[in-house]
């Protein structure tokens, strides 16, 4: 574990953020093309039937305890039409839009049960079931910039983590030994990539947030969890000029530099997303690339009970909080830590996997890349700006109101800030589908019609 910085001269040294240990219904949607007409209980049988033929709709579903019927109205009539033709029958008590309830996914992973960081029935994690009804994060390109990735068995030395099995990975590239098999030797980034895409579903372990999204292993730091700021500095560039959307730094030094400021400003202006932690000193300042507010969010850590982890940086650079754990107790009595699990190895046998809680902001800031995959997997074109913002305005508020220090603009919230797939009226009453915008409304609210 590494709680601190080691600088050491004349090149800088950025270490891993971790701290190891072993040891529902959404209503979001309509039905475009539906609507719900309760008719009156003195109103004929009959006559009901033969509206519904002249009106030319078709019947969806029919209730075997009240007047009510599910109609899909014909190709050409707006839904704001067929409301109105509704409306007007003095048969009808009411009609309304036809609302669709979706279950909740719940992973068959055995340990997801342990994942409180994903969701607890007490504080409720980052609130996952319902976000993976929106987005799974398909094809979303997301760099870890770490010790490497246990993606591919290689040589007699490094073996593919089971639980990796699922994941589509990119190529990507080792600055340490300085070649194209970026293997981990550390255990630090394969930990790291399964929080954010560990396979799921698959009956196995545990599950990760943006299990469809595509892991561009990028080796800056050695098998101690120590990298120079230029070897950091040029993985970012790699992964920005090989088509990564998002990078993960699950890593930081104390003093700034301008060619690490320059990588990050490189990477931004192409449109990468990047996410870094902001250290385990329990200072009053964020690390480095985290503190390049300009480019970069800026992550910490919270325990089980949504409190700021001791060891968790503060500061003005501060933008947003995540699940990073507290190794020092067990608040939800499960039996364990309360640490983040995943499955990785214990140096140096690279080749036996075994599932591990591990604490600190460099846990914490997968959960913030793996809810950004699931943002730029409903739209590709969202910006930079618009997925923090997506991610910093639907936080959920803790400390003082709106913005502090100890946890930015509050812990991320994975449903609230993954958009959905929404609908619209126009003036027209004609039907829109797409994305709205953060901070947009339909032109009637939900239930007015």
């Amino acid at each position: 574990m590494a709680s601190s910085l080691a600088m050491a001269s004349p090149s800088m040294v950025l270490k891993e953020k971790s701290r190891p240990r072993t040891v529902s219904v959404t209503t979001d949607e309509f039905a475009p093309d539906q609507i719900v007409v309760k008719f009156k209980a003195t109103a004929d049988d009959s006559e009901i039937e033969q509206k519904i033929v002249n009106d030319g709709d078709g019947k969806v579903y029919e209730s075997p305890y009240e007047k009510v019927k599910v109609l899909k109205i014909p190709l050409g009539t707006s839904l704001k039409q067929a409301m109105q033709r509704y409306r007007g029958d003095n048969r009808v008590e009411y009609v309304k839009r036809d609302y669709v309830m979706k279950a909740t996914m719940v992973p068959t992973d055995p340990y997801y049960s342990l994942q409180w960081n994903f969701f607890n029935s007490t504080y409720g994690g980052i609130n996952m079931p319902a976000a993976w009804d929106k987005s799974s994060g398909q094809g979303v390109v997301t760099a870890v910039v770490d010790t490497g990735v246990a993606y591919e068995n290689y040589g007699t030395k490094y073996a593919q983590a089971p639980d990796l099995a699922g994941v589509n990975f990119i190529p990507g590239w080792d600055f340490i030994n300085n070649d194209s098999h970026p293997n981990d030797d550390d255990g630090h980034g394969t930990h790291v990539t399964g929080t954010i895409a560990q396979s799921t579903n698959n009956g196995i372990g545990t599950a990760g947030i943006a299990y469809n999204a595509s892991i561009m292993p990028v080796k800056v730091l050695d098998q101690n969890g120590n990298g120079s700021y230029v070897q950091v500095a040029d993985g970012i560039r790699y992964a920005a000029d090989h088509g990564a959307k998002i990078i993960n730094m699950s890593l930081g030094g104390t003093v700034p530099d301008t060619y690490l400021e320059d990588a990050v400003r490189y990477a931004y202006n192409k449109g990468v997303t990047i996410i870094a932690a902001s250290g385990n000193d329990g200072a009053a300042a964020v690390d480095y690339p985290a503190a390049y507010n300009a480019y970069v969010i800026a992550v910490g850590a919270t325990r089980y009970d949504e409190q700021k982890a001791y060891y968790s940086n503060s500061g003005s650079a501060l933008d947003i909080t995540a699940p990073g754990g507290d190794d020092t107790v067990d608040q939800n009595g499960d039996g364990y830590i309360d640490g983040i699990l995943q499955q990785t190895f214990a140096p140096p046998k690279y080749k036996v996997f075994n599932y591990y809680f591990y604490t600190g902001t460099s846990m914490a800031t997968p959960h913030v890349s793996g809810v950004a995959a699931l943002i730029l997997a409903r739209n590709s074109t969202f910006t930079p700006a618009q997925v923090r913002n997506f991610i910093q305005s639907t936080a959920e508020d803790h400390g003082p109101p709106g913005w502090d220090a100890d946890y930015g603009w509050g812990i991320v919230d994975a449903n609230a800030a993954v958009p959905n797939l929404s609908i619209s009226l126009n003036s027209d009453g004609q039907v829109n589908l797409g994305t709205i915008a953060l901070g947009a409304t339909t032109s009637t609210p939900p239930g007015s019609e």
